[in-house]
């Protein structure tokens, strides 16, 4: 086969910007997007991929410097984006998905440089489930606006093939502009070495009975833990007898077990990190009976503590394990009980299910996910031909620009300082109401929905 043509060779990934503020993010740092975010920089490193962590703050820096040895680390500003803004460089936007939106996924300097944008799809489903995510019409409004921001982007990277699917319906994405990455899991997340109930005091106490635990992580209805329940209940009462449901997260009311004890179900509240590891090394069975997933981690988790794991049929969860035996229909009490009795009581079963675990184990590692993520921006290119430029040196000035003669001079003034000048009117003694406009806003927007570090400087009149 001939090789392309150098017009129509692709260049070589000469940088990977990746938007790193989700490891402090105040809903999502220490939850999913945020710990995938470290993951994959994690991956990204240990693969020898031309990485940058863009952090916005010096928390951010120091929970990465921490984190992940020898990341390379540069703080937000166009200078950083200027001198990365060449053939073969790409930009990762990895809090796209977040609810609500961030004000900037995609900020403005990355698009203004040209270069080529991908996101982290992680699913899809408040677009999914409008009557249960999109009440609110605030939610309805972030839910479209992010809609038409993925539409401008030249790649998504799902983290399985459900996601993607769906992504693809839901935003009406190009599917073939999709890549399929999957994800890791914390290295927290072992075999148990010596006992790990001390690690369990005031989570569960040790009563000879065996473990089986599902994370719930809150009452949503597609975490799907009230048939569960109610599967549970309809066990063989020997089985019943020698096991302990016990439910891990933030379950506030709804379901009548945590009023009835006798049903061998434990509710947990929320737990550390360490004490779900120690949870999921002594369980004999972990149940995962969600009905949509964008990926499943705590499938993951699990297994990698050495659990055997059951899952819902459906959504992402069935590629994870990629074992027919280990899947059940969640929409069947019945069918869930059965999987469960089988898993508990079934030697051989136990066997299947402890193998496609391992597998799983092996096959999902941030180095992995990491690799995935240069062989797929390196294949797609940039979706449409574009033109790389340096980003125009921007400056704020703060100061009076209203229609006085003090605010018409400083107007003049700064007209002609840089190639972008953005205006911050301070109009702390006048009653009226700041007048904006195109890079005009009110000084106090500097820090809150302006970032400083979209500036080279900022400076006062």
């Amino acid at each position: 086969m001939a090789e392309p043509s150098p017009e129509h060779r692709r260049p070589a990934l000469s940088h990977l910007l990746v938007d790193a503020r989700p490891v402090n993010h105040p809903t999502a740092g220490q939850r999913g997007i945020g710990r995938y975010t470290l993951g994959l920089l994690a991956g990204l490193q240990q693969v020898g991929a031309p990485v940058v962590a863009l952090y916005g703050t010096d928390t951010e820096a120091a929970i990465l410097h921490g984190t992940v040895a020898d990341l390379a680390l540069q703080p937000w500003s166009p200078a950083v984006v200027r001198a990365h803004t060449q053939p073969g460089a790409w930009y990762l936007a990895t809090q796209l998905m977040l609810h609500p939106i961030p004000l900037d996924p995609v900020p403005r300097i990355i698009t203004d440089s040209g270069m080529p944008v991908a996101a982290v799809m992680y699913d899809v489903i408040p677009e999914r489930y409008p009557e249960r995510y999109q009440v609110r019409p605030q939610a309805r409004v972030q839910v479209q606006l992010r809609g038409m921001l993925t539409r401008t982007l030249d790649a998504l990277l799902a983290i399985s093939d459900f996601a993607a699917d769906t992504a693809a319906d839901e935003l009406r994405f190009p599917r073939d502009r999709i890549a399929t990455i999957g994800a890791g899991f914390n290295p927290q997340f072992v075999l148990g070495v010596g006992d790990p109930w001390p690690r369990l005091r005031g989570v569960l106490q040790d009563d000879g009975r065996r473990v089986v635990v599902t994370v719930a992580g809150s009452n949503d209805p597609r975490k799907n833990i009230d048939r569960l329940l109610r599967a549970w209940d309809s066990l063989a009462p020997a089985t019943r007898r020698a096991h302990r449901l016990v439910v891990v997260g933030e379950v506030v009311g709804g379901f009548p077990a945590q009023a009835a004890p006798d049903r061998d179900v434990h509710f947990t509240g929320s737990i550390t990190d360490d004490q779900l590891v120690a949870l999921n090394q002594v369980a004999t069975l972990a149940v995962m009976p969600s009905i949509e997933e964008g990926f499943g981690l705590p499938v993951l988790e699990a297994a990698a503590c050495g659990s055997a794991v059951i899952t819902s049929s459906v959504s992402a969860l069935p590629e994870i394990l990629a074992e027919p035996a280990a899947q059940f229909d969640p929409y069947d009490v019945a069918a869930i009980a059965a999987a469960v009795e089988l898993a508990l009581t079934d030697a051989k079963h136990r066997g299947v299910l402890l193998a496609a675990g391992r597998r799983a184990v092996q096959r999902c590692t941030w180095a992995n996910v990491a690799s995935a993520v240069v062989d797929s921006l390196q294949q797609f290119g940039a979706r449409r031909p574009r033109t790389l430029r340096p980003v125009p040196h921007r400056t704020a000035v703060v100061g009076r620009f209203d229609d006085s003669p003090v605010g018409r001079a400083n107007t003049s003034r700064v007209r002609d300082m840089t190639p972008e000048v953005t205006l911050l009117v301070d109009s702390s003694d006048s009653p009226e109401p700041t007048r904006a406009g195109p890079r005009r806003f009110p000084a106090h927007a500097l820090g809150h929905f302006l970032p400083t570090s979209q500036f080279d400087e900022v400076t006062t009149l």
